[in-house]
């Protein structure tokens, strides 16, 4: 049976307490799907801004450039209100797409608006974006993994298709989000498993695993929910796919408020405990990764903490791949902001994840 199907998604984090105020908006949003199919759909978001927002003009195209290029309608309508605190899914648009081929979204924006619904990437593969701030602009596409990509508004693409896919839900902070390892894995899944599979990117920068973000500044702000608390539906997903626990450990140097909340190795491994047994669908984790910026007493608490994990069925040691003799991240894999791995390391992990989650069934 033909059915809409996620084609691929990444979510919008909310950024209400430091929204991006445009006069104007032209953004490109580059995706790959994951499914084949003869129709298609946009999936907009405005859950967290301060009003109505307004598109004048939406095109879907296969040309980054935009030479040939469809318009996209909500209601028949050209011009897209997305109301506050709300999402949408545009009109079915007709157009064949394949799996692994490129799709690109223009969406635009003649007046003074504020977006609160953010979504970013690092890497390139399977998701980029690029916006500006005249409505007559059609922002070019850059792949450079030290570069942030932001957008507004816009979560991914339905296929009208006869495949019947596994979600795959790529969960936590920014390890994930980032999409240097999400984005390897999702393109292993499309080499491997054409139709069969598809990509869910819900993860939130910063976010952690026990407590929800501090409030003692804009940016923290924008942490969201603790992991924990942002549980699929049930029936949702087969298979979650979670890196987290590093903020719990990083946080507190970094705010007031998190410093209050330093996390024991019981606590952690009690959360990871709950992640794994409390969700409605299969999860699989990791170690906690290593950080340049670690204080001495966290990187202690991590060392317990994986020492632990990595017996555990559900955990994926990979820490253990990145890291030289002396339990340091090594420079190859390093992103360069002390924080973060490169899309080299990222690129191991969808490797040896692939081959995790293969040995034990899980796909």
């Amino acid at each position: 049976m033909i059915s809409w199907q996620l084609g691929i998604m990444q979510t919008c984090d909310n950024f209400a307490t430091m929204p991006f105020r445009l006069g104007q908006l032209a953004q490109v949003v580059a995706y790959t799907p994951f499914l084949s199919g003869n129709k298609v759909r946009l999936m907009l978001s405005n859950l967290y801004g301060e009003a109505d927002l307004c598109f004048d003009e939406i095109y879907l195209s296969k040309e980054e450039k935009f030479h040939v290029k469809h318009q996209v309608t909500y209601l028949k309508q050209k011009q897209v209100v997305i109301r506050r605190g709300h999402k949408l899914q545009t009109d079915p648009l007709t157009l064949k797409v394949q799996a692994g081929e490129k799709l690109y979204v223009w969406m635009k924006a003649s007046r003074k608006q504020t977006y609160a619904d953010v979504a970013s990437t690092y890497a390139t593969y399977l998701i980029n974006a690029s916006y500006g701030q005249k409505f007559d602009y059609c922002p070019s596409l850059r792949v450079n993994e030290h570069q942030r990509k932001s957008w507004f508004s816009l979560e991914g693409i339905l296929v009208w298709t006869k495949h019947k896919p596994k979600v795959v839900e790529f969960a936590g902070d920014s390890l994930m989000e980032m999409g240097f390892v999400s984005q390897a894995l999702g393109k292993l899944f499309l080499e491997e498993y054409p139709q069969q599979v598809t990509y869910l990117n819900t993860a939130v920068s910063g976010s952690r695993l026990l407590y929800d973000c501090p409030t003692d500044s804009p940016l923290l702000a924008t942490y969201g929910q603790s992991l924990l608390k942002r549980k699929p539906k049930p029936n949702s997903m087969a298979l979650s796919i979670c890196f987290c626990g590093g903020n719990d450990l990083l946080l507190p140097a970094y705010s007031s408020q998190a410093s209050k909340q330093v996390v024991t190795p019981a606590e952690l491994v009690g959360g990871f405990r709950e992640l794994l047994t409390s969700w409605p669908n299969p999860v699989v984790s990791s170690t906690i990764l290593p950080a340049k910026k670690i204080q001495a007493q966290s990187e202690a608490t991590r060392l317990v903490v994986n020492q632990e994990l990595s017996s555990w069925s559900q955990i994926f040691d990979g820490a253990k791949l990145l890291v030289d003799r002396q339990g340091k991240l090594k420079p190859t894999y390093q992103l360069g902001d002390g924080l973060h791995i490169n899309q080299a390391g990222g690129n191991l992990l969808a490797q040896q994840l692939l081959a995790f989650l293969k040995t034990n069934s899980l796909l």
